[in-house]
């Protein structure tokens, strides 16, 4: 069986850049609210750094205070603006351009272009914009080929009832900001609860999230009278997953990772690396802005197989990917089923990690809503391709410091559009052996 190389010789304490999920919607709320809005602990990377440009283009005022911490003051959503044809790029944030589509769509007066980079421009827009139309909205892909750039035309929207068939946290989050921008109501339902971060903004502010059926299916109704905030953006579940896995993984020692969110909808990575035999300790739990926060410790562990339920995969389908390597070393391998989300996110993370895999020397049997390997008992050196995707690179980043064997990542600068700090944490890791 495959087994790590690093031990540390006392305790590493880790903090991680603020939660791009939140990051993304504290802009966008506090674009909707009229005022002066306060954002701290604001992730300082590509992807909700092009969401703030953005929305500075559509008349909100964005004054950096200190490292993290921004000050919004927006002239409310009927104040927002825009030149006819005024071009939105959002670079690599598949978050930014769908749930900003959600709020433009429903301000009369926006005449707007949005796009962004190559990798974006491959992604599938379709899931937003057939429900937004049939709200009323006039939004269409400018290839007519279901991807960006989309032309939008702002307008009132009519009320709407939505029942979508798969668990997805942006089309979800799209639809409600249109309802919230237009003054709209919004019934909504899925099949499996997906990371419930603008119910949680929504309620923070004072709005209500009137339950239907269990938190699956909600409904939203006007009027949505909020008033300017100060958001705390805790640390993001998704690159802490990185260290947490390098925690169970060691030789010896354990990785401590500060100010978590711990939403129940983002935390199923727990849940696996603990019915994977990880050793996962949930310290100092605390509530901000609405969120669960907290702690956790990752310590060396014995790792083997576990069947990850289907309704987990919305809570960690960002997390498949270091999932994934933790599989490499644990007893009986490793499988990932029913998660055929993972073929539209940045890349085809399916497609990306088998064919990764596969250059190190890992026979590995592909499906079209997963993958599965047996057990591992050794790796060949190899050059990853990171397929545009920060993920992937930071995934194999971390394979390649937990073992000897020489693993070379073609172009790492993806890992920037979320997690800037990402090399240097590793570096200050391994001063700890």
């Amino acid at each position: 069986m495959l087994t790590s190389s690093l031990s540390l010789s006392q305790e590493a304490i880790v903090e991680v850049p603020g939660d791009k999920s939140i990051s993304h919607r504290s802009v966008l709320f506090s674009a909707l609210t009229k005022g002066k809005s306060k954002i701290s602990g604001f992730l300082e990377a590509e992807d909700p750094l092009n969401t703030m440009r953005c929305f500075a283009k559509l008349g909100v005022k964005v004054e950096k205070v200190a490292p993290g911490e921004y000050t919004l003051e927006s002239p409310g959503k009927d104040g927002l603006h825009s030149t006819d044809g005024l071009e939105l790029d959002f670079g690599n944030g598949g978050t930014g351009i769908r749930l900003s589509a959600g709020l433009l769509a429903g301000l009369p007066g926006i005449s707007c272009i949005l796009t962004g980079d190559a990798s974006l421009r491959k992604r599938p827009m379709g899931r937003i914009t057939e429900p937004l139309a049939k709200m009323g909205a006039s939004i269409t892909a400018i290839g007519n080929n279901d991807k960006a750039p989309l032309r939008l035309q702002g307008k009132k929207l009519q009320d709407f009832s939505y029942k979508s068939t798969i668990a997805s946290a942006q089309v979800k989050s799209c639809l409600a900001l249109a309802a919230i921008s237009s003054g709209s109501a919004l019934e909504y339902q899925e099949p499996e609860l997906s990371r419930d971060h603008t119910e949680n903004m929504i309620r923070f502010l004072g709005g209500k999230v009137e339950s239907i059926s269990g938190s699956t299916h909600f409904k939203l109704t006007p009027p949505y009278d909020w008033h300017a905030s100060e958001f705390r953006v805790p640390g993001d579940i998704s690159s802490a997953a990185f260290f947490l896995v390098m925690g169970c993984l060691l030789k010896k020692g354990s990785i401590c990772v500060k100010n978590v969110g711990l939403n129940p909808a983002r935390s199923g990575v727990l849940q696996v690396l603990r019915g994977m035999g990880g050793n996962i300790a949930i310290l100092n739990e605390r509530e901000e802005c609405g969120e669960k926060v907290g702690d956790i410790k990752a310590s060396a562990s014995e790792l083997n197989f576990f069947t990850i339920p289907a309704k987990l995969i919305p809570s960690l389908i960002d997390e498949v990917p270091i999932l994934t390597i933790a599989g490499l070393f644990a007893k009986g391998g490793f499988a990932i089923r029913n998660a055929k989300e993972l073929r539209v996110k940045e890349s085809d993370r399916i497609h990306a990690m088998v064919k990764n895999l596969e250059k190190l020397g890992v026979s590995v049997e592909e499906f079209p809503d997963g993958y599965s390997f047996s057990q591992v008992e050794s790796i060949q050196a190899g050059e990853i391709e990171s397929f545009m995707d920060h993920r992937i690179a930071m995934s194999f980043s971390v394979l390649s410091n937990l073992c000897k064997t020489p693993i070379r990542i073609d172009d790492e600068s993806w890992i920037d559009t979320s997690f800037p700090d990402f090399k240097k944490i590793m570096q200050r890791i391994q001063k700890y052996q």
